[in-house]
């Protein structure tokens, strides 16, 4: 029967979003307006109610149909929210005349939340373990407040788990048609029982899955289970093709073959609730911290990080946060774009060489019996000579380095490695030095050549003995 634009006492039905086990789910719109500013969408859980005869009502003994199991499931449902869990942390928003009955269905609105974590996997693949604690810190709350109103929650899995639409930032609890008490109106706890198997098998516990009675410990444990399918995107047992096999691989499994490569956070806490006893509390202080050591922040408001993309970015987050500061200068600068105005030229570039010109030597003439004035004069052009060459053997060796520099600064071009600086930024003294030893040289030369001539003159003016 197409329900699209029935209305339900004060709620129109829209499209219809999807099936539980237990009802039919819609998209409704308020008839008046609420008034109400904590909420915007809502979303309508519908099952159908059965004509049952007066003398079968009665009949305490009579098996249930599955229709009536439905509707009775979602009348305990509405009754979980507005009675016992009304104050819980992490339960969608149940507004003003959210229950009733009309037109032969019972109904039941909430909150309209957006994707399952079972969405989230088939969407994003497996999730970050940073991200698995949070979720993890985030739901332990909601259970534990659960327990203490004496009620588990018996049906984990990802599917019950839903995320607020837009940022996903907040994970909420839903559909608690098979949720249990595990304390009886004696006050007593309930007595341990193996039946049949309740719940999802794949992320029910090991003694759930063998047929035992759920406990506040089953919860945890269960709860771990829905955690490590996140990071891991399967589990060893899902591949079973029935329960029995199911539990005897679950069984099997090793924790340390379950939470291989993951930190060693998850395989202890695995451990503590496996050695968790039927009627104990189980310690979630230990899981919350537990959490916290995995990344978890109590408190936070931020959106979650998922699959592969999420682990990607805090990699590269982590990375750039490390890096030291030049190392970061030199990415920030490799990021930049580069404008043809803005691109630097290359800081090797040869500077246009100065031509130096060499001094020449004075040529002493020898005259007469100057032979010794003229070999003193030969020695010290000989020397400026050597001194020049020097000079000059040095500024060619300046001019090869600059251009080894220069090869290596282009390598580094290709590459982006950092350019080498030039010599001359290195050390700017050497020319002047190599300059200045040429100019020494020839001072020395023209003093010498100066001497020599009035070594001549005066050997020239100098009567002869002969």
């Amino acid at each position: 029967m197409a329900m699209e634009g029935t209305t339900l006492k004060n709620w129109t039905l829209g499209k219809k979003l999807g099936s539980g086990a237990c009802s039919d789910v819609y998209a409704v719109e308020p008839n008046s307006s609420l008034n109400d500013k904590r909420c915007d969408a809502f979303v309508m859980k519908l099952s159908p109610l059965v004509d049952i005869p007066a003398a079968k009502s009665k009949n305490k003994k009579r098996k249930k149909s599955a229709a009536e199991r439905n509707a009775d499931a979602l009348y305990a449902e509405h009754l979980m929210y507005q009675s016992h869990l009304r104050e819980c942390p992490g339960l969608p928003y149940i507004p003003f005349g959210a229950y009733g009955e009309d037109k032969g269905y019972r109904f039941l609105v909430m909150e309209r939340l957006g994707r399952t974590l079972e969405a989230v996997v088939r969407e994003n693949g497996p999730v970050p373990s940073s991200t698995a604690a949070q979720l993890g810190y985030n739901i332990l709350e909601t259970l534990e407040y659960i327990h203490s109103k004496n009620i588990v929650y018996v049906d984990v899995k990802p599917e019950n788990f839903m995320l607020n639409i837009g940022r996903e930032s907040q994970v909420y609890c839903v559909d608690f048609g098979i949720a249990d008490r595990y304390v009886m109106a004696t006050g007593k706890h309930k007595d341990y029982k193996v039946g049949g198997v309740v719940g999802t098998p794949t992320f029910l516990s090991l003694n759930c899955h063998a047929g035992a009675t759920a406990s506040r410990r089953d919860d945890v444990e269960a709860l771990l289970n829905v955690l490590l399918y996140l990071i891991r995107g399967n589990l060893p047992w899902q591949k079973a093709t029935s329960d029995a096999e199911g539990a005897k691989i679950k069984k099997e499994t090793s924790i340390a073959t379950l939470c291989a490569s993951f930190p060693k956070e998850w395989a202890l806490m695995m451990e503590k609730a496996r050695a968790c006893e039927f009627e104990d509390k189980p310690d979630y202080e230990f899981f919350s911290q537990s959490f916290v050591k995995l990344g978890a922040r109590p408190g936070s408001k931020e959106p979650f990080q998922w699959g592969k993309k999420g682990t990607k970015t805090a990699t590269v987050a982590a990375s750039e946060s490390t890096a030291s500061p030049l190392k970061k200068s030199r990415q920030d600068a490799a990021k930049a774009p580069v404008t043809q105005e803005e691109k630097p030229k290359a800081a090797t570039a040869k500077a246009p060489a100065v031509e130096e010109k060499k001094p020449k030597a004075a040529k002493a003439k020898p005259a007469g019996k100057a032979t010794r004035v003229n070999a003193r004069i030969s020695r010290a052009a000989r020397k400026a000579s050597t001194d020049e060459d020097e000079d000059s053997g040095e500024e060619e060796q300046d001019e090869e380095e600059e251009e080894e520099e220069e090869d290596d600064s282009s390598d580094a071009e290709v590459v982006g490695k950092p350019k080498k600086p030039s010599s001359a930024t290195k050390d700017p003294q050497r020319r002047r030095k190599a300059a200045a030893r040429a100019v020494a040289a020839a001072a020395a030369a023209e003093a010498a050549a100066k001497q020599a001539e009035g070594t001549r003159y005066n050997l020239r003016s100098k009567p002869s003995d002969d």
